[in-house]
């Protein structure tokens, strides 16, 4: 090549020329050191994957000894003490406090009042109580005593009638508030 057609193109001696530039092979050894992070982090997860596997598996063996030490029988039966147990906090919650019912008839019952049946009924809220008193005004007083307490909201009086020995025999129906009777007020 060193001579076509008279004229010389190239010289017949070559030199190599090397020019160097800094940075030049910077992003190989950027790519290079990238792909090594990305080696080192696929084998730390490819670790922790492993470790977590193995922990999966040590709780179900866990999960499967438990299943083998449950008695079937006896959860059963403490669910239904569970349910048996929030029916009779209920019953208790909502039950009349009779105590509270019959300390507030003794109070308001004038002591002339001599009772000689006494019958509560909680699902209509009624006291009928069958009494002697001496007379007219002790009624009266009696009466007055009931109306004026709040949580009796009606009072009947029936079948007053004067006795052979001068007392007064009557009926009494007193219609309470349930409400004032069935929770314990100073809870």
């Amino acid at each position: 090549m060193a001579d076509q057609g008279g004229i010389q193109l190239l010289p017949e001696s070559r030199r190599k020329i090397e020019i160097k530039t800094p940075g030049e092979n910077r992003w190989v050894y950027a790519g290079a050191a990238a792909l090594v992070l990305v080696f080192l982090i696929a084998a730390g997860l490819a670790f922790y994957r492993g470790g977590l596997e193995d922990q999966v598996a040590k709780l179900d063996a866990n999960l499967v000894n438990l299943e083998k030490k449950r008695d079937k029988k006896v959860e059963a039966n403490l669910l239904t003490l569970n349910k048996q147990l929030a029916l009779t906090a209920s019953l208790l919650n909502n039950h009349i406090f009779w105590s509270k019912a019959l300390a507030k008839v003794e109070a308001l019952t004038q002591p002339q009042v001599q009772f000689s049946t006494f019958n509560a009924i909680a699902e209509e809220g009624k006291f009928e109580i069958k009494a002697f008193t001496l007379n007219y005004t002790v009624l009266a007083r009696q009466i007055a005593a009931y109306v004026s307490d709040d949580s009796i909201k009606d009072i009947d009086l029936s079948n007053v009638h004067v006795l052979t020995n001068g007392r007064l025999e009557f009926t009494i129906r007193l219609t309470f508030d349930k409400d004032k009777f069935i929770k314990d007020e100073s809870k």
